[in-house]
């Protein structure tokens, strides 16, 4: 299995995914190696110059490239064809001998392991968690805020978008300068690095521009080169059509969760006020800053809390403007809580404290885990009506949507359980059972066995023999 960052150092949905359906495989007796290459993070611990590690998490073998590898050599287009990563990954396939290649994420190590496995007829299965695949910057927004349906002819939507992102902010530049070369920037002084600086785009442009024009045919050529792409939602087997991937390699496999530390904790202690809670990464375009000025128009602090858990160190920057803006309104400010981050056991137990979850994301998202998690603990949910959010959430029915961005509108929603909690009642008693991780890797080993017809190959599943 391939993914793009893992655990300890990174602890997403994707990540908690890779790790349950491979946790699943093993207790059926496969063998499984997870393959990723972990960027640096605010978190993560290694040695300076290390280029692999080899490490066991909660009963998975794990292999992660390191820095080193991927930014050797660097071009534009490594970003998702990496020569390097490519025979690295070669080289493992022949230590490992897989039997198949499973790709939850191409990121960091690229698309090129999709290519390597593929040069040695090894079965390849795809199931992306996000929209990497025809999206450089993954989330399918706009600059602006608006959301994007993909690059457009000649990925002209992308020009504009990620090309830039290719580019070393100014005071990054100049900073590096003066780090690795002092006695240049001495003689220079900050007129003569803005030179260098622009002296630098000048050059760089033109190779950023050709990798951002040549990624999409790219990725589509390598993605309908697999056996089977796995979906987890309706809008993304539409998307993905639309940007040339081939329809009939699609199949629509939602996400599943391991329910087994959430069911006991369906029953919520009362609580006179009505607590509000959001779980995810602290991001821009994660939308927290619209849940708080949501909660601020309810100017009703005795009646509500709002719990925000994640974390305040991994995008420091962001985090603090949401600090400084639920600290701005003297009426609401002692109820919003910053909750850090939770370990994983512990999840049952902090739904059980959150009378109505909040994904108030601004991009599609895909089914995120957190809302399966609260939705198996018959927490109701309110999320921005978009993508694979609203596949999950029947408006009136099980929860509630409001409209992308519109903090009034997530006002008015919360509002209608303020006013009257019996609502909620009826919320929790519409939440149905949700799909579990043995259902999906059920389905993920059926493809599997069609991959490996497909490729004239006996490997019986049962007992992973």
């Amino acid at each position: 299995m391939t993914v793009h960052k893992f655990f300890p150092e990174h602890r997403a949905g994707t990540e908690v995914l890779t790790l349950k359906i491979a946790q699943d495989l093993i207790r059926r007796g496969h063998e499984v190696l997870v393959v990723t290459a972990n960027p640096p993070d605010v978190d993560a611990r290694r040695r300076p110059g290390e280029a692999e590690r080899r490490y066991t998490y909660e009963g998975v073998s794990v292999i992660s490239l390191e820095e080193s590898l991927r930014l050797k050599d660097y071009k534009f287009s490594f970003e998702y064809q990496h020569p390097h990563m490519r025979k690295r990954f070669g080289e493992l396939i022949d230590e490992f001998r897989p039997d198949i290649v499973h790709v939850m994420h191409a990121q960091n190590l690229s698309a090129s392991v999709i290519e390597e496995a593929k040069s040695r007829d090894l079965p390849v299965i795809l199931s992306p968690t996000d929209f990497w695949w025809i999206c450089p910057v993954v989330q399918l927004k706009r600059p602006s805020g608006a959301v994007c349906e993909g690059p457009g002819p000649g990925a002209r939507n992308c020009f504009t978008c990620y090309t830039p992102e290719l580019m070393p902010p100014e005071s990054e530049f100049i900073e590096a300068i003066d780090k690795r070369f002092p006695a240049l920037a001495r003689a220079s002084g900050k007129l003569g690095s803005r030179v260098l600086y622009y002296g630098y785009l000048a050059s760089k442009y033109p190779q950023a521009l050709k990798a951002t024009a040549c990624r999409p045919e790219a990725l589509s050529k390598i993605a309908n080169t697999v056996d089977a792409i796995t979906v987890p939602t309706m809008l993304m087997k539409r998307l993905f059509a639309q940007n040339g991937i081939n329809d009939e390699l699609i199949y629509h496999v939602p996400f599943g969760i391991d329910t087994a530390k959430l069911v006991d904790w369906c029953d919520k202690p009362a609580s006179e006020v009505l607590r509000i809670g959001y779980i995810g990464t602290l991001f821009e375009h994660k939308g927290v800053d619209i849940l708080i000025r949501a909660f601020q128009l309810l100017k009703a602090p005795e009646k509500a809390l709002l719990k925000i858990y994640g974390s305040t160190k991994q995008f420091a920057e962001y985090a603090d403007t949401l600090i400084a803006l639920a600290k701005s309104d003297p009426l609401t400010r002692d109820s919003v809580q910053f909750l850090e981050t939770f370990h994983n056991d512990d999840f049952g137990k902090v739904l059980s404290e959150i009378d109505v979850m909040v994904v108030p994301s601004r991009w599609y998202e895909n089914t995120p885990l957190v809302m399966q998690s609260a939705l198996t603990t018959k927490t109701p949910m309110i999320a921005t009506d978009l993508g694979g959010m609203s596949e999950l959430i029947d408006h009136g029915k099980n929860g509630l949507l409001f409209k992308l961005n519109d903090h009034e509108d997530l006002a008015a929603q919360l509002r209608k359980l303020l006013d009257d909690r019996r609502v909620l009642e009826g919320f929790r008693a519409a939440i149905g059972p949700q799909r579990t991780i043995s259902i999906m890797v059920d389905e993920l080993e059926s493809l599997y066995s069609r991959a490996f017809e497909k490729h004239g190959r006996k490997v019986g599943l049962a007992a992973g023999k």
